[in-house]
């Protein structure tokens, strides 16, 4: 899905990107595809079987990438703005620096990223200088706790499907909700994770997944595809190609649902 014409236009495609008068929402795009394709990769060339584990941890991975970029692409989609893809890549990152320096105060762990002691120094010194204060950082949850799950899960309740635009369904988003809700033991190590790992839980899991692997070819495919949407909302020479592309796409959908 869109995977042969990206890697025959990658330089077109790069160019329109890095041009784009939405510069944070194109970064937002490419870098979650980028990271999701990564973790494909390293799923495809795993044993299923063998590997089961550590599979389901990435798969749920996969999804949490796959459902922040679903919200920072409908927001712009509804906005038209650049807005919510520069709160993630500015507001969002002070605020996990925030929750490391927060981690370690309070359980007394020494900082030793150059990076994190860096930023802590300047986050002191503000609050020394009375630059940033306690409403500062009020703000800054409402806009960084936007792109956690359970709130994106509520924006999606409240927005989808869109009126103008059918790429993603409610439904879709419904049943990767459920697997990230699901398989959320097998990230935190804990006990219920144990009861999934047996014979009959797998099989009956993979059948009920239509086929592991192609659950996580579908969120890339769907994310390559964001990114061709956004090229044609810029530029109307990828028209045509859109079109045929979409046909593909549409048909994968229909085997989803």
């Amino acid at each position: 899905m869109f995977d042969e014409y990206f890697e025959k236009n990658q330089e077109i495609i790069e160019k329109e990107l890095k041009d784009s008068q939405f510069p944070y929402t194109a970064k937002a795009l490419v870098s979650f595809y980028e990271k999701s394709k990564s973790i494909n990769t390293i799923v495809t060339e795993s044993n299923f079987e063998k590997d089961y584990y550590p599979c389901v941890i990435l798969f749920r991975c996969l999804i949490e990438h796959f459902i922040v970029n679903t919200y920072i692409w409908i927001q712009f989609r509804i906005t038209n703005k650049d807005d919510v893809a520069r709160n993630y890549f500015e507001e969002y990152l002070i605020y996990e620096m925030l929750k490391k320096i927060n981690y370690s105060k309070k359980n007394n762990i020494p900082m030793s990223s150059r990076i994190a002691i860096a930023f802590k120094k300047i986050y002191d010194l503000l609050f020394e200088k009375q630059i940033f204060n306690q409403k500062d950082i009020q703000k800054l949850n409402v806009k960084a706790n936007q792109f956690d799950v359970r709130m994106i899960s509520n924006f999606f309740d409240k927005n989808l499907p869109l009126e103008f635009d059918n790429i993603i369904k409610a439904k879709t988003i419904k049943s990767y909700l459920e697997y990230y809700n699901y398989f959320s033991s097998f990230v935190h190590g804990g006990p219920s994770a144990d009861g999934m790992t047996t014979k009959e839980f797998k099989a009956n899991f993979i059948n009920e997944a239509n086929d592991f692997v192609s659950r996580f070819s579908f969120l890339i495919g769907i994310q390559r595809m964001y990114i061709f949407y956004f090229l044609l909302m810029n530029n109307k020479d990828f028209e045509a190609d859109f079109k045929l592309e979409m046909e593909k796409f549409e048909k994968s959908v229909i085997n989803q649902d």
